[in-house]
């Protein structure tokens, strides 16, 4: 390749990522345009929207709250917001049932087993009349599965068209049919509208031409015999109209997937199953990989259409499981007064111990509440702001002199509205803005050098941040209906030494948290051996991911790291170059320091790695809890505040 060669693919790869980045800011623009609308499908005012370049599928990840957008998916063609969205809102749709009933979805291998043993068994006679029947691919399991994957394939075309009729109901842009067929022109330029397939598959056509019918009308279809299923009298009416007016219905009335699924099985099954014996009895069963081959196609079809792969859709529901049942225990350990922690792996001597410094860091818990609420109120008001310029009041003569043309015109036309020649100001009201997620983890050091008189403090201080963010975060939640910004506090633990351990992980939610809140002060106890912080600390590293990363340099998430440690750095150089690279991630890092003052080497080891990030305390450990308590709180009240400070700065109690 010569030098010119080379320019012109750079050309074309800079225009490349700048065709992106605008596509990118349409997408996010178009996003924020529509935040009620999104609230109304999604029913969740937490979930965030990431539009990634790296993502093939619309994709909800309910653990961190996130859907999703695949800028891909759009390249290649003009942008079109309404078809944006639309696909936006279908992924959507269903979002409130997810929540509530994920084991509705999870199970539907269950609900519809019957079906999927009389399919196996029709199949099963076509490969023994077709003499194959001891071929491995045709074994009762793996025909079983592959029945199984086809109706549940079926019952998610099904989803897709109830969220679309939800859609087209609840979104007034697409209540105009002109933009339903311009929205169908783009749905086929995209390949995202279902087509008919080769004729040994036409049940998988069924729940798919209900779509095409729903756009084009009858006429679209070529199959002649599902036309026929389709327009059917089923009591009193069409059995396409039926159907229709049935699935809106219910997701008007938001009725859950079980509902959902016995309306189909009753209307739309019957036809579905005579479709695919018609499609078994005209395959020719000769290749031992023609069941894999159809289920490759099958998946291939899902990622054409923009919808989540079949691995990320069912990990999506096993997470919302998860949720739904440590909701439950929850509330059940509420109702019993008792938490049951034993199956998170804490022991009775574990919850002893928690109880005794949760009783230690009582008082000033209650201390903090009142300084958090008081924190939160004074910066959720309005406060005055001195604008100069305004329209109104004595006349400038320096003001007149700099802006006399502007002041001829407005003689002319007699309005001097856009005039900022006079000597006044006015106050504007104005709000602070909060990041959506607060992020702070804590590094704590269980090396056995801490074992001894450095090891209750060290518990004490942890036990003290931990619980007092936890009441920090409710009252946020709490303000969150009055000032309608939605600020997210979550907190992480790693105890590290020879080897790192996550104890407390940001996703933790309900009972498990609770638990690992337990765990991270019983498990500090200075079992891990030497003292390998930047280990650790690279690993906070790989776990920033790049969204994460854009998102703390724009400010719309902030991520804080502190850290205790009490001896000479196994690793020094490679923990100062972990700190200076979370400080180039928009990381705000600190780190207290405890240990016998004429170690110098220690000493002068921890000035190395954290310079004027750090706070040494030597010998005076008692203070431990009461400094990162402080670091913690005035850098908390820093960022509420608009502003950051290194550790030390003064942040009295009130």
């Amino acid at each position: 390749m010569d030098e010119d060669d080379r320019k012109r693919l750079s050309e074309i790869e800079q225009n490349n990522r700048q065709e992106r980045k605008a596509l990118k800011k349409q997408c996010e623009e178009a996003i924020a345009d529509v935040s009620d609308l999104l609230l109304l499908f999604s029913g969740d005012g937490r979930l965030t929207y990431h539009v990634d370049d790296a993502a093939e599928q619309f994709a909800l990840d309910p653990d961190r709250r996130r859907v999703s957008v695949p800028l891909s998916f759009f390249t290649g063609m003009p942008f079109d917001e309404t078809c944006f969205l639309f696909h936006l809102y279908t992924v959507l749709a269903l979002y409130p049932d997810y929540e509530r009933n994920p084991e509705g979805y999870l199970r539907r291998d269950q609900t519809f087993r019957r079906e999927a043993e009389v399919l196996t068994g029709k199949f099963l006679q076509k490969a023994k009349d077709a003499g194959v029947a001891t071929d491995k691919a045709y074994q009762p399991d793996i025909v079983f599965s592959y029945m199984t994957n086809e109706i549940l394939s079926f019952l998610e075309d099904c989803d897709r068209y109830a969220s679309m009729l939800l859609v087209f109901e609840k979104a007034p842009a697409y209540q105009d049919r002109s933009v339903r067929k311009s929205l169908a022109k783009m749905l086929l330029l995209e390949d995202s509208l279902p087509h008919e397939t080769e004729p040994t598959a036409t049940h998988r056509d069924l729940a798919g031409l209900l779509i095409t019918r729903e756009f084009w009308g009858e006429d679209e279809i070529e199959n002649p015999e599902i036309r026929q299923m389709l327009d059917e009298t089923v009591l009193g009416e069409k059995r396409f109209s039926l159907v229709r007016e049935e699935l809106l219905t219910l997701m008007l009335r938001s009725a859950s997937v079980t509902e959902r699924d016995a309306m189909i099985r009753t209307l739309l099954l019957p036809c579905f199953t005579k479709l695919f014996f018609e499609d078994i009895d005209r395959m020719e069963l000769s290749s031992t990989v023609s069941l894999e081959e159809q289920e490759q196609s099958q998946e291939k079809r899902r990622r054409k259409r923009g919808a989540q792969t079949k691995k990320n859709y069912e990990t999506m529901l096993k997470e919302l499981d998860e949720e739904k049942k440590q909701r439950a225990v929850a509330a059940r350990d509420l109702f019993s007064g008792k938490q049951d922690l034993t199956r998170f792996g804490v022991t009775e001597e574990d919850e002893k111990l928690f109880a005794h410094y949760e009783m230690l860091v009582r008082p000033e818990r209650e201390r903090m509440k009142a300084y958090w609420r008081k924190l939160i109120g004074d910066t959720s008001k309005e406060v005055s702001v001195r604008i100069e310029g305004v329209p109104k009041g004595k006349l400038s003569i320096s003001s007149l002199i700099d802006q006399y043309p502007a002041f001829t015109e407005a003689e002319r036309r007699q309005n001097y509205r856009g005039l900022t020649i006079f000597d006044t100001y006015e106050l504007q009201k104005i709000t602070h803005s909060l990041p959506r997620f607060l992020d702070i983890s804590f590094v704590m050091d269980s090396s056995g050098s801490m074992r001894g008189e450095k090891l209750s403090p060290a518990r004490e201080a942890l036990s003290i941040v931990l619980l007092s963010l936890e009441d920090f975060a409710a009252y946020l939640q709490e303000s969150a209906s009055r000032t309608h910004e939605v600020c997210e506090v979550r907190t992480e633990v790693f105890l590290f030494g020879t080897k790192t351990e996550k104890v407390l992980a940001f996703s933790d939610r309900g009972a498990k948290r609770t638990a690992n809140r337990i765990l991270s002060v019983a498990r500090l106890d200075g079992s891990l051996g030497s003292t390998d912080d930047g280990a650790c600390l690279k690993q906070v590293i790989r776990e920033l991911t790049p969204e994460q990363i854009r998102e703390q340099k724009a400010g719309k998430r902030v991520r804080m790291v502190f850290v205790v440690t009490d001896g000479a750095s196994s690793v020094p150089g490679t923990a100062k170059k972990a700190v200076e690279a979370l400080e180039k991630d928009s990381v705000l890092i600190q780190a207290i320091g405890i240990g016998d003052p004429k170690d110098t080497a220690a000493k002068a080891s921890f000035d190395y790695i954290y310079g004027d990030r750090g706070l040494f305390l030597g010998n005076d450990i008692k203070r431990l809890p009461e400094a990162l308590l402080t670091a913690v709180r005035t850098s908390v009240s820093a960022l509420l505040r608009g502003l950051f400070r290194k550790s030390g700065g003064a942040d009295p109690m009130p």
